[in-house]
């Protein structure tokens, strides 16, 4: 791994400047022997995942000529390369807090200065090159162009755009899905609600081969009315440089690998999209009624790259992003509510980094643990159904503790609440197919019971722990102690 010092003077204004700072570490793995793009790209992919591989290249997919990326921020050592912070919880969570309180404002460059307008095609093809999209599981309905990628939209009343992340199968040439779930409400489905009371179609532009902090932004339940490009500036230090696309106002990134642009329709929707194999690990069902995009000119660099990942059971790229940039989210949600004590949050990775979350908090008023539950539940964007909340003695983020203090401060009648009836995600698998959309909640106080220490005239037992001071003598002398690092 790179040196403190190392990481914290490094950003990147592309996807080839990280790719080339993994591939200096030996961070990042070329496959050079020609692979198929149905299924053994995928196979290959979970396989690396299981194994906290490295970030891979094929070079050869099929009869394609344009590489595949996949895996640049699978791991949480990438992640926090990614960033310029040591890949500790505790740094990511402080870099995401300074991007939301310092944004820092994209700046539109000049065409001939963008690389994504390097090359463009009038007449482009879904099948062709630089498409060297996989089929990436067994049952999957097609191939799946957007899997890790930005749909950038604009509000048509504010100018506001939004860089989301929505799947997209490839229906013909010319045409892919674009999965806008109305619960929980997507940005884009707002905007595109918008743009059909207007009685047009909406303007779409889908960015494949974006710098690392986009891709992070994009899948992080940024707040409505903010602009991703900003936090990502943030994230990175500087402006985000960005240009005018070609068939309409939005703005692309200009370091872009591949831009297609398009409309989607707001008279029509494609009768069916999916299955695919989804984050929870599980088939995701065929869905009615699609919203798609209608594809009219693609702009790509001269030897362009395309970036994907493979969707499925944790652990994945895709549960490794959300999860760190949307506990973020909510924990900058839970500070903007006014709640006080909030220690850290964890959307945690085995929950497919959406259906659980840790928080712990420093109790100070009765009630407090329930009104984080409640205001888990309304944050608008995501979808936790089962939140825990813990002392500030408990790292959210380590479920064996976590385990612990449900085990030892817990009793059932008292501190575990449920309710039905609550939105959810369409993807959720322990709802059956009529009541996707919908979950029952459960909430779990695993706080120490000192109210009801209190009432009965006693005290909460004191820890075992050692003293920090005497752990952080001990930590000092560790290798004396004949121990590695």
């Amino acid at each position: 791994m790179a040196t403190a010092i190392e990481v914290q003077t490094k950003a990147f204004n592309s996807l080839r400047e990280y790719m080339s700072f993994l591939d200096e570490r030996g961070l990042l793995h070329r496959i050079d022997v020609p692979v198929s793009k149905d299924e053994e790209v995928g196979a290959i992919c979970r396989e690396v995942f299981d194994r906290d591989g490295p970030a891979l290249l094929f070079n050869k997919v099929g009869n394609h000529t344009t590489p595949l990326f996949v895996g640049g921020v699978a791991t949480r050592e990438r992640y926090s390369l990614a960033l310029g912070v040591e890949p500790t919880i505790q740094a990511i969570a402080a870099k995401w807090a300074s991007a939301y309180k310092n944004p820092i404002k994209y700046q539109e460059a000049a065409r001939n200065e963008a690389p994504c307008k390097e090359v463009v095609i009038d007449n482009p093809d879904l099948y062709a090159d630089p498409f060297p999209v996989p089929k990436w599981h067994h049952l999957d309905a097609g191939p799946e162009l957007a899997t890790l990628h930005g749909v950038i939209t604009m509000d048509p009343e504010t100018g506001w755009i939004n860089v989301g992340n929505y799947r997209g199968q490839i229906f013909d040439s010319k045409r892919f899905g674009c999965y806008l779930v109305s619960i929980p409400v997507r940005h884009a489905k707002l905007h595109w609600d918008k743009w059909k009371a207007m009685g047009k179609p909406m303007p779409v532009c889908v960015v494949l081969g974006m710098d690392p902090y986009l891709h992070l932004t994009s899948v992080s339940a940024v707040p409505y009315g903010i602009d991703e490009y900003d936090i990502a500036g943030g994230l990175r230090g500087s402006a985000t440089q960005v240009v005018k696309a070609e068939l309409s106002d939005l703005l692309v990134p200009a370091q872009a690998e591949i831009v297609i642009e398009g409309y989607m329709p707001t008279d029509k929707l494609w009768p069916e999209e999916a299955p695919f194999g989804e984050f929870p690990g599980y088939m995701g069902q065929m869905v009615k009624n699609c919203h798609y995009i209608e594809v009219h000119k693609v702009t790509h660099r001269k030897t362009p790259i395309f970036q994907g990942t493979y969707e499925g059971r944790p652990p994945s790229e895709s549960t490794t992003v959300r999860s760190m940039g949307r506990s973020a989210a909510l924990w900058e949600h839970l500070r903007r509510a006014g709640l006080a004590g909030i220690k850290d949050v964890s959307v945690t990775p085995a929950g497919c980094a959406g259906f659980h979350a840790n928080v712990s908090i420093t109790k100070s008023y009765h009630g407090h643990v329930r009104d984080v539950m409640f205001h888990v539940w309304g944050h608008p964007n995501l979808f936790c159904k089962h939140v825990t909340v813990v002392d500030d003695d408990i790292d959210p983020w380590n479920p064996f503790m976590v385990e612990w203090a449900i085990a030892t401060r817990v009793q059932a009648c008292r501190d575990v609440i449920t309710l039905g009836g609550a939105k959810s995600i369409d993807v959720d698998p322990s709802q059956v197919g009529s009541r996707r959309g919908e979950s029952d909640l459960l909430g779990i106080d695993a706080t120490k019971p000192l109210e009801e220490y209190a009432r009965d005239g006693s005290e909460y037992p004191a820890g075992t722990d050692p003293l920090p001071e005497t752990m952080e003598k001990v930590r000092k002398r560790w290798k004396e102690y004949g121990f590695k690092d």
